[in-house]
């Protein structure tokens, strides 16, 4: 099941348009590779857990050296990795050194079929922002009796009010989890 809050969100672009409700991903756990190895060993797995997390650390070397030698490298239904550059621009061709124009190596990851799209398999559950969890634990551990969410800070029977939680905002979240994107300026 994947949890999701909704956000208000604007479009950087045309700023005089109306904010929209969008759905944002909320993970509920970090699986480290331990775990992940882990898991991994419970699905019939004739390796242990160590040599499974041996293999993925060997694994992770491995790409890091063929992705740095230019390789790209496809793994099945996970998807293929290979690297980009992004470099700012020299005034001609001769003038373009590498070492002083390109900025940044990325890894990039086209991601296979099983990983193309997950919404027919996935279920959903709507939960709080992690703002507004964060004020309402906030409201139990100071003995308040009420929140008020839309800034994010807990309020005593007596309306005094806190506004040191800044807002409700759904901080923790990479990837804003819209269909519909907005260029980068």
């Amino acid at each position: 099941m994947i949890n999701y809050s909704i956000v208000m969100r604007g479009n950087p672009i045309k700023s005089e348009e109306p904010k929209k409700a969008y759905a944002t991903a909320q993970y509920n756990e970090v699986i480290n590779i331990n775990a992940f190895a882990e898991h991994i060993a419970t699905h019939g797995s004739v390796y242990k857990r160590a040599d499974i997390v041996a293999i993925l650390m060997l694994a992770v070397d491995c790409m890091h050296e063929l992705l740095l030698a230019g390789q790209k490298v496809e793994l099945g239904d996970l998807g293929s990795f290979y690297v980009s550059l992004a470099s700012k621009g020299a005034d001609t061709a001769a003038d373009f050194n590498p070492a002083v124009h390109i900025r940044k190596v990325k890894v990039n990851w086209d991601r296979g079929a099983m990983f193309s799209d997950l919404t027919s398999e996935a279920t959903f559950n709507l939960v709080a922002t992690r703002a507004a969890q964060a004020a309402v634990i906030k409201a139990l551990k100071a003995g308040e009796s009420n929140v008020d969410l839309s800034t994010g800070s807990a309020t005593a029977d007596d309306d005094s009010t806190d506004n040191t939680n800044g807002g409700n905002t759904d901080s923790g979240n990479t990837d804003s989890g819209t269909d519909e994107e907005y260029p980068m300026e």
